[in-house]
């Protein structure tokens, strides 16, 4: 047997850390969510802290030669980073393995990368089987801050309503991202004398195709904003093992796929865990962080995608004297609303989906939960001590 045979008794001799860190590069680069975030520093555990700006300082004039200078304060609030764990198993015959002369990793490592970049991108950017532990995705984000915008004329025009409400946000547009399609749809964008539209701001803007299968144009043509204010970490932990004697079910039904043994076949399982967030600080144009956001999206003509409303009811106590408690903070998904004086905050959100949330005032002992959202409105509700 010549000595580069790669057999199923040897393969685990792949599984090093060498592998590991070419793996992760190639996730990064296929992930178009990737590529366009701020990557933080690995995590050293399963959740991580920001202190972010929560309250600006304040000046005043002084009136008079003897008044007495007034106090202010800044005031910083935590986010986290939560790393959820994904995960893939690459059924592998083998056959496969026992030629000599065939590159296991050049047939594994693509369709690993591609797995792990295509569910991050979905679920950043549309939701689409987002974990819990992850904030509200970007789309529903920028609906619930009021920046979504509907084409009117042209495209161009939409693009440039979009990019003033993240400007009018205190950000600065560095970048958008969108299906394939809308690759066609810059090659025809036409000045007023039917020439390509070319040197502008929006033409020599970065941008990003989700070429993985993540993006879902029903939902959103593309989404515009400063992209230095996404950020995400990997814990990097990626583990690996090679299955030679097990079942492989289908996650959604059970049925049995594979039977690894019986089927002279082996399986190589990948588990990956990273986690991101969007800081969003305050700023001196917009101190409102319910509708202060980095991004905003450019709809489909079909407009908004239908979510379903996620109700925060917040008192002081409970039974009949319970009161409703007006200017709760209520974090959802790491969405940000206060509540009203009737004690509710609105969201939107995706159906089938699952966020948890923080609710707080000032002396009072924060409240945390999960919500579970299905295919209708939801309401939920908070008792503050």
């Amino acid at each position: 047997m010549p000595e580069k045979m790669i057999t199923r008794n040897n393969a685990e001799a792949l599984i090093e850390d060498q592998v590991s860190r070419e793996i992760i590069e190639g996730v990064t680069k296929q992930s178009r969510a990737m590529q366009m975030f701020r990557r933080l520093p690995n995590m050293t555990s399963n959740r991580t802290k920001m202190r972010v700006l929560d309250s600006l300082p304040l000046a005043y004039w002084q009136g008079s030669d003897t008044a007495r200078k007034q106090l202010t304060k800044m005031a910083w609030d935590n986010k986290f980073i939560v790393a959820e764990e994904l995960a893939v198993i690459v059924p592998i015959p083998e056959a496969v393995l026992d030629d000599a002369d065939y590159d296991i990793w050049g047939e594994v490592r693509p369709r690993l990368e591609e797995a792990f970049a295509k569910k991050f991108d979905a679920a950043v950017f549309t939701g689409d089987d987002k974990p819990t532990g992850f904030r509200a995705d970007l789309l529903t984000s920028v609906l619930n801050a009021g920046a979504a915008i509907t084409q009117g004329n042209t495209l161009y025009e939409a693009i440039n309503d979009a990019m003033t409400k993240v400007e009018e946000s205190g950000y600065d547009v560095n970048g958008l991202v969108g299906g394939v399609d809308i690759k066609g749809k810059f090659r025809m964008m036409l000045d007023t004398s039917g020439q390509p539209i070319k040197g502008t701001e929006i033409d020599s803007m970065q941008k990003a195709y989700v070429d993985n299968g993540a993006w879902d144009k029903t939902k959103a043509q593309m989404i515009v904003g400063d992209f230095n204010e996404a950020v995400y970490s990997i814990r990097q932990d990626m583990t690996y093992k090679v299955l030679t004697e097990a079942v492989i079910q289908d996650p959604a039904t059970g049925d049995i796929l594979y039977n690894l043994a019986q089927q002279d076949m082996v399986a190589l399982r990948a588990v990956m865990r990273l986690g991101w967030e969007i800081p969003n600080p305050i700023n001196a144009l917009n101190p409102n962080e319910e509708t202060r956001f980095p991004f905003a999206v450019v709809l489909p003509s079909s407009g908004a995608p239908a979510t379903v409303n996620v109700t925060f009811t917040v008192k002081d106590g409970e039974g009949e004297t319970a009161k409703a408690v007006e200017g709760a903070k209520v974090t959802y998904g790491g969405q940000v609303k206060k509540t009203a004086s009737t004690g509710k905050a609105i969201f939107k959100s995706d159906k089938n989906t699952s966020n948890l949330y923080r609710v707080a005032l000032d002396e009072k002992t924060p409240v945390f939960g999960e919500v579970k959202v299905e295919n209708t409105a939801t309401s939920v509700d908070v008792v503050l001590k």
